[in-house]
């Protein structure tokens, strides 16, 4: 990446901090694209709204990036392109979804009671939260699972402020972007990664996002919700394609 090439910008997903990213920026590193990579906080506070993220990421952002999301991160980088598509030179989605929880006309959600569980855990002891959800996205993946190493980096890497996690989770319950991914005829390319085993966000959500948004999809076969840490380089590669 040269010095006058568009930035990337990399958002985390909920119950991370930016440092999620650390595995595939060292990749992106190793191939000379790291000079301008960007890994911003996701605007969480207790009353933000989803108009206010992005207008906030309108704020903090780049004028055009290469903009990538994972988990939440990624819905929210969906809807900032949906709104200003002009400002986003390219686009990729990790682990993502239109519409977190379930819905009558989407089957493709999480039901309501795993966030009521979340929540009442958050009151209880969030370090027991995190723990079970840094065990929820690895899940499809026995490897991951048995992985010490990246079990002690999710550690490392939770988010510690009950604001952002119970922030975080409202938008989780709230977000949901298909009318607005149906309706919309110009977006930059964008490109979608997902693990065959999610079991957080199910693979049929990332081939409905790319049906209506004729998106490249790249499925990673054994794979589960946790790709930033697993599947680093399959990231950064895909990444380098985009630049």
């Amino acid at each position: 990446m040269t010095p006058t090439s568009t930035p990337m910008v990399l958002l985390h997903g909920w119950g991370f901090l930016p440092g999620i990213w650390h595995a595939v920026t060292e990749q992106l590193e190793r191939q000379g694209l790291s000079a301008l990579v960007t890994t911003p906080a996701l605007p969480l506070s207790g009353n933000i709204s989803q108009l206010t993220a992005i207008e906030s990421l309108f704020d903090t952002l780049p004028d055009t990036a290469h903009l990538v999301g994972w988990s939440l991160g990624g819905e929210l980088a969906l809807a900032y392109t949906l709104c200003f598509p002009e400002r986003v030179h390219s686009l990729t989605l990790i682990s993502s979804t239109p519409c977190f929880m379930h819905r009558p006309d989407w089957a493709l959600g999480q039901p309501a009671t795993l966030l009521d569980d979340f929540d009442q855990r958050l009151i209880e002891s969030p370090a027991a939260l995190l723990k079970r959800f840094s065990s929820l996205i690895r899940h499809g993946d026995s490897t991951a699972l048995r992985d010490r190493a990246l079990s002690e980096q999710l550690q490392q890497q939770a988010e510690p402020d009950t604001e952002r996690l119970t922030s975080g989770l409202k938008f989780l319950r709230t977000i949901d972007l298909r009318a607005a991914c149906c309706s919309q005829t110009d977006h930059p390319p964008i490109s979608l990664i997902h693990g065959s085993a999610d079991g957080v966000v199910p693979l049929a959500a990332a081939q409905w996002l790319s049906n209506e948004l004729k998106a490249k999809l790249m499925v990673i076969d054994h794979a589960s919700h946790a790709l930033p840490l697993t599947h680093a380089e399959h990231i950064a590669a895909n990444l380098a394609n985009n630049v």
